[in-house]
C-alpha cells in the first residue's frame, strides 16, 4: 500500500497460477513431494534471515496479528516485545480481558496466565509468514525439459498481512488451528517446517479461547 496525500493506493500484481488447495486433490505423490520441497527451501531461507532482538512487525512496530491489536494502541498489548515470555504473557492478558465478565471462561484464562508464558518462553525471534495454508500458495505447471515432463513450480506465496518477527514456534504451531483434518496436508507441512506438536497443542488451546 502507498498513501499519497489523502489517497491510499493498493498496488497489486497478477500472477498466473492456481492455489495449492485447488490443485491438491489431483496431485500425485511425486507432485506433492516436489512442491513441498520447494516450499521447504523458501521457508528455510526466510527463517535463516538475521533476526532483530525483538518480537514485532517487520518495520520494528507492533506485532501484526489480531491477538496483539488494540483500538487504543495500548503499548503493553501492541508494542514490540523483548522476550518470548513477554510475547506469550500478552496473549494470556488478551484472554483475561476478553473473559473478565464470564463466570466460567475466566478459569480458562487463568490457566493460560499460569502456563502459557512458561511453556513458550525459550524461542528466538524468527521471520514468519504467519499464514501457511494451501490457499496462500500459488502453483503452476511448467515443463521440465530435462525429464521431458510436466511438473509444478511455486509461483507465489500470498497474504503477508501478518508477517513479522515471531517466536520460532509460531509458523508451525499456527497452522494447526485452521486444519480440517480431512487429508494428508499436515504430513506435508511437516516436511516444510520441523514439527512442534506440543507448541501446536498449546496454540490450539489459545485459538479455542480467543477465536470462539
Amino acid at each position: 500500500m502507498h498513501r499519497h496525500q489523502d489517497t491510499l493506493y493498493i498496488i497489486m500484481e497478477y500472477i498466473p497460477g492456481i492455489s495449492l488447495g485447488t490443485a491438491w486433490p489431483s496431485l500425485t505423490e511425486a507432485n506433492k513431494h516436489s512442491i513441498v520441497g520447494k516450499l521447504r527451501c523458501i521457508f528455510d531461507k526466510m527463517r535463516a534471515l538475521p533476526a532483530p532482538r525483538f518480537y514485532g512487525g517487520v518495520n520494528g512496530g507492533p506485532v501484526p496479528h489480531g491477538y496483539f491489536w488494540s483500538l487504543e494502541k495500548d503499548p503493553p498489548i501492541t508494542c514490540p516485545f523483548q522476550t518470548a515470555q513477554e510475547f506469550a504473557k500478552v496473549i494470556a492478558l488478551r484472554s483475561k480481558s476478553r473473559w473478565s465478565d464470564s463466570n466460567f471462561r475466566i478459569f480458562h484464562s487463568d490457566f493460560l496466565h499460569r502456563h502459557l508464558p512458561l511453556s513458550l518462553r525459550n524461542y528466538q525471534p524468527m521471520f514468519t509468514h504467519g499464514d501457511l495454508w494451501r490457499e496462500n500458495v500459488l502453483v503452476r505447471k511448467v515443463v521440465n525439459f530435462v525429464k521431458n515432463e510436466e511438473e509444478y513450480e511455486v509461483a507465489a506465496l500470498a497474504d503477508w498481512e501478518t508477517a513479522g518477527w515471531y517466536p520460532s514456534y509460531w509458523e508451525y504451531a499456527h497452522v494447526h488451528p485452521l486444519l480440517q483434518w480431512i487429508d494428508d496436508w499436515l504430513e506435508y507441512v511437516e516436511k516444510i517446517l520441523d514439527p512442534l506438536p506440543l507448541e501446536a497443542a498449546m496454540m490450539q488451546v489459545v485459538f479455542n479461547d480467543l477465536e470462539f
